[in-house]
C-alpha cells in the first residue's frame, strides 16, 4: 500500500462526483487533516460485504467491479463504478457493506479512518446529506447496469455497458474492462463478449487504439443499445451496404491515425489532472 501526497480538494478533477469534494469550505477544512490519499492495486478487495469496514473511502482514479453474494456463498458482479463512488459509508452507521468492491486495474482512493471522524465530531447533518444523495445515485446505478441486462441480443447489451463505462470514465477515450468481466457482468461467454467486441468496431461503435483502450462511439453505440440491428445504420441504409463498406474501409486509417494522437494527449491530461503534486 503506497500513500501519495494528496492534492486539496479544490484542485482535484473528481470533486464534483466526491463525497467529501462536495461539502462546503469550512467542512472540507476540517476533514482535509485526516484525509489520505492511497494506491490501490488490481483485484484488491476495496469493500467486503458483510463486514463493517474501518475506512470510508471514495474512488478518485479507476474502476472498481460490484459484486453480491447470495444464501449460495457466491459473489457476483451486479455492476461497476467510477471516480466519486464511495465505499465503506456503512461503518459511518455501524452497519456492514452490503457489497463487496473489487479494483478492475490500479488506481487510487482517498480514505479516512471512521473512527477519527467520530471521535472529532465531523460528521454533521450537511454530510449525511450528502451521503443520502450519493446512496441514491447508487441505486440509479445498480437499475441502469440490471437494464442492460433486458436489452435484445447481446451486441446491444455489450453497447449499453460500454456506454455506462464511459460515463464512469468520464470519457469517450476508455480504459476496457476484461472480456472475463465484461463476460460475468453481462452473463455470457468471453467468446460472446469477444466476438461482440469485433462487431461494434466493425460497425464503428467503438475504435480500437489497443487491447485494452479504445474510443467510444456514443451516436452508433446508442443505436444499436436501443436494439437496431447491425449492419442497419443510418449512413449504411442510405448508401448501402457495399457502399458504406468501401467509405468505411477508405477512411478507417486516416481516422486511426487521427484518434491516436487524440487518445495519447487525452491520455496524458488525465493523468496530469489526477497526478498528486510533488
Amino acid at each position: 500500500m503506497t500513500t501519495l501526497d494528496r492534492k486539496a480538494c479544490p484542485d482535484c478533477a473528481c470533486r464534483t462526483r466526491c463525497l467529501l469534494g462536495r461539502q462546503d469550505e469550512a467542512v472540507r477544512a476540517a476533514w482535509e487533516p485526516h484525509v489520505r490519499e492511497r494506491r490501490f492495486r488490481k483485484g484488491e478487495v476495496l469493500q467486503r460485504q458483510g463486514h463493517v469496514p474501518a475506512t470510508t473511502q471514495v474512488l478518485k482514479v479507476g474502476t472498481v467491479l460490484l459484486q453480491r453474494r447470495a444464501a449460495d456463498g457466491v459473489d457476483r458482479p451486479v455492476g461497476m463504478a467510477g471516480c466519486g463512488q464511495a465505499m465503506g459509508t456503512s461503518a459511518l452507521l455501524q452497519r456492514p457493506a452490503d457489497l463487496s468492491c473489487v479494483a478492475v486495474a490500479p488506481g487510487r482512493v482517498c480514505e479516512i479512518d471512521v473512527a477519527r471522524l467520530q471521535r472529532n465530531g465531523l460528521l454533521g447533518n450537511d454530510f449525511f446529506r450528502e451521503l443520502a444523495i450519493d446512496q441514491w445515485k447508487g441505486q440509479a446505478l445498480l437499475a441502469d447496469w440490471a437494464r442492460i441486462l433486458h436489452i435484445r441480443g447481446s451486441a446491444g447489451q455489450l453497447a449499453g455497458a460500454l456506454l455506462l463505462i464511459a460515463d464512469l470514465q468520464r470519457s469517450s477515450l476508455v480504459r476496457l474492462p476484461s472480456h472475463s468481466v465484461l463476460a460475468a457482468l453481462l452473463f455470457t461467454t468471453r467468446e460472446t463478449v469477444a466476438r461482440g467486441v469485433a462487431l461494434l468496431t466493425r460497425e464503428g461503435g467503438l475504435v480500437r487504439h489497443d487491447r485494452w483502450h479504445g474510443e467510444i462511439v456514443r451516436n452508433r453505440l446508442t443505436e444499436l443499445a436501443r436494439g437496431q440491428q447491425p449492419g442497419h445504420g443510418a449512413g449504411q441504409a442510405a448508401a448501402g451496404p457495399t457502399a458504406a463498406a468501401a467509405a468505411t474501409a477508405s477512411t478507417a486509417p486516416a481516422r486511426q491515425a487521427g484518434l491516436a494522437g487524440s487518445f495519447s494527449s487525452a491520455c496524458t491530461s488525465a493523468a496530469s489532472a489526477c497526478a498528486p503534486l510533488p
